[in-house]
């Protein structure tokens, strides 16, 4: 029997957490499995399960099978943490920096400096702390309280939440761009109810441990369970866990008698069923514990996957590989409740390619044609009491943050009853995401990812867009690489956000090299994840843009391999739900007017901008200075021009087999009603300025 367990020393356990998890049952193989999996990267993991179910043996263990495992291991609770004083207990203060600071006192992250920091409970942080830890993560380095100087860090972070932090992320209690960016790689520890075959070996395992230490493992040796009492264990719903199992067992070696343990020996107590919002956890119904007899065990599913197919090749039936394929993609639909974004995540594939084959098989939503909008996408604003929330999504450049820092939009609306709630989002994917699952009405996002949100049926309008900056986006490579040109590449590790613009770029490079995708390794990343993967050599070269693309050439000396220049004509585009837009065509006129206003403002104050983006984004003054330093922001309308330019890149990602059906690209084409005054050009608005 394979156990892990915590440290000895209780001291090195953030409470009283499980202290013990084995991997008899299917589920608990297939965990280890995953473990295993994300392990050896320096990725970010989420670990998400109800309390006691053993989040933390599981961290350590990832700690212990990566290339840290010689370098530390620091456990912090972050339920556990003063308020007034986390942002001390994380990243360390110097002396005098509040009263009570003697000396100055090194953070946790310090402290894990070369190795992994975990942080349990991560859904307890304070939403200002957060904004403070997204910060770390994205610059690699600390700075003390009381101190201007940053501290390089290397540190891989392990959070554990035992709530649904995507529930939080809705309510507001937790931040998007924080979410995504420790959910890099996830890993899901099922409650101990669900691992039924885990049960008994856990519990032989906390007989010999406490009978060894309470001295009863005489001549007679350690104390038997009684079948009774097995079906006692296998019965109960175990909401405490294996820390729950763990006290049982430890209470009924002190009181059983004879050398047996008899059911009532066991102080199982039945909780009322927990309510299931927020929680990971999914209560079974309780089973009397002398008459039922024990659950068989299941059978694991990849093994009679495997003899199911087995099974099939000896039929030799024609169209074997569109049959198991129309299985394996229905049956993942209608386990998603014929939700395609989910049954995208599911099965770890983009919502193109799960779009590409519902068409394919026949099996769109119930009464949905296609380009008609997605029940995901019905819901566009809000009303709170009797005023409307226009909920918008920003990157970390440009007029969109301007507006959201000065507040221009949101006096300007709120003496209509109408409030403005921003989010910044760290690229366009995850801007159309939100907008897919009704989470934005409006938005600025490269048009890559509008055509591909279009492909997958997200029903949105681009209202207007900025001029394309062939210098902004680039494929990089570390300064002493041996690669020197994109032919190069081949059979190399490129890093890139799928469906963002340095997708195409990186498309179009390929293609000047006469090479494609398949003929180098791809690595689907989020910008932040990647730059922490690009420090450590994960991939040989990476296509991205400002501002980190600025970032890395001035941190690292990054070389640029091939810059869009002459390659890639996409552009950022601001959008809408189409819902939105229709109902609300007098804000859409309104908002591209606030827009052009803050992109003249831009182009007339660029030191301040700089200085005013700066301070938003945490980005050094000369970075932001270098992405802005050629470009010209001015919101243009969505003319014959730009569609057609905007079809040939449609139509260049449909050959290359990034998109699963063709794009109208003037469909999502804005036309305001008759009804809405132009608005000014922004050359007439720099005028009244």
């Amino acid at each position: 029997m394979s156990v892990l367990t915590l440290p000895k020393g209780e001291k090195l356990s953030l409470s009283v957490r499980a202290k013990a998890l084995v991997f008899e049952d299917p589920k608990s193989r297939a965990l280890l499995a995953r473990i295993q999996q994300v392990a050896p990267s320096s990725a970010t993991v989420l670990i998400a399960g109800e309390t006691g179910t053993g989040k933390e043996i599981v961290a350590r263990h990832i700690h212990q099978l990566s290339n840290r495992a010689h370098r530390p291991f620091v456990a912090v609770n972050c339920g556990a943490f003063s308020e007034s004083l986390i942002e001390s207990d994380l990243f360390g203060h110097e002396k005098g920096a509040f009263t009570g600071a003697a000396v100055g006192k090194a953070g946790w992250f310090e402290e894990a400096d070369g190795g992994t920091l975990f942080l349990d409970e991560i859904g307890d942080l304070p939403l200002t702390s957060q904004v403070k830890l997204l910060r770390v993560l994205q610059e690699r380095e600390v700075v003390r309280l009381g101190s201007r100087h940053p501290i390089s860090v290397d540190v891989r972070l392990i959070a554990a939440t035992n709530v649904r932090l995507e529930e939080a992320v809705a309510a507001g209690h937790f931040r998007e761009d924080l979410f995504y960016r420790l959910a890099v790689a996830k890993v899901s520890v099922d409650a101990l109810r669900d691992r039924v075959g885990d049960i008994l070996p856990l519990a032989q395992y906390f007989l010999a441990v406490y009978a060894n230490r309470l001295g009863t493992s005489g001549s007679a040796g350690v104390p038997a369970l009684t079948a009774a009492a097995e079906r006692c264990l296998l019965g109960h719903p175990w909401m405490g866990n294996i820390r729950e199992l763990e006290n049982a067992i430890h209470h009924a070696l002190l009181v059983c008698r004879g050398g047996q343990i008899t059911p009532a020996d066991l102080p199982l107590i039945t909780m009322p069923p927990r309510r299931p919002t927020g929680s990971y956890a999914t209560l079974a119904a309780p089973l009397p514990a002398e008459v039922t007899p024990p659950p068989t065990p299941v059978a694991d599913p990849r093994a009679k996957l495997r003899s199911a197919l087995r099974e099939l090749y000896e039929e030799g039936a024609p169209g074997l590989w569109s049959d198991i394929e129309a299985m394996v993609m229905l049956t993942a639909y209608e386990h998603s409740r014929e939700n395609q974004l989910r049954t995208a995540r599911l099965l770890g594939v983009s919502r193109n390619v799960v779009r590409a084959r519902l068409l394919q098989f026949g099996a769109l939503a119930s009464g949905q044609r296609e380009g008609e909008e997605p029940e995901e996408t019905a819901k566009s604003e809000e009303p709170v009491g009797d005023r409307l929330k226009v909920r918008i999504g920003c990157l970390k450049l440009g007029p969109l943050t301007v507006m959201r820092i000065n507040g221009t939009l949101a006096r300007r609306w709120a003496d209509r009853g109408i409030d403005v709630e921003w989010s910044e989002f760290e690229a366009g994917p995850s801007i159309v995401e939100a907008m897919s699952a009704g989470r934005l009405d409006l938005a600025v996002a490269g048009s890559i990812s509008s055509i591909m949100g279009q492909a997958d049926g997200v029903s949105l309008v681009c209202l207007a867009a900025e001029p394309h900056t062939p210098e902004g986006a680039a494929i990089v490579v570390h300064p002493d690489s041996p690669i020197r040109q994109v032919a190069d590449l081949k059979g190399k590790t490129v890093a890139l956000n799928r469906g963002s613009n340095s997708d195409y770029l990186l498309l179009k490079a390929l293609e000047e090299a006469e090479l494609d995708f398949d003929d180098v390794h791809l690595s689907d990343l989020p910008p932040g994840d990647a730059q922490t993967a690009f420090e450590h050599r994960d991939f040989d070269a990476w296509a991205i843009w400002n501002p980190v693309l600025a970032v890395l050439r001035q941190k690292s000396g990054a070389r640029v391999l091939r810059d869009s220049s002459g390659l890639s004509g996409n552009v950022l585009c601001y959008v809408g739900t189409r819902a939105f837009s229709s109902a609300h065509p007098e804000l859409i006129d309104e908002f591209l007017q606030e827009v052009s206003q803050a992109g003249a403002w831009i182009n007339d104050n660029q030191a301040a901008a700089i200085d005013l983006l700066a301070q938003n984004a945490q980005v050094s003054r000369a970075a932001i200075s270098a992405a802005l330093s050629r470009r010209r922001f001015g919101a243009r309308p969505v003319d014959a021009a730009l569609l057609a330019a905007q079809q040939s890149v449609a139509d260049t990602l449909l050959r290359a087999n990034r998109i699963g059906r063709r794009v109208a690209v003037a469909d999502a084409q804005w036309v305001p009603p008759l009804s809405v005054i132009p608005r000014p050009a922004p050359q007439a608005l720099r005028a009244r300025r």
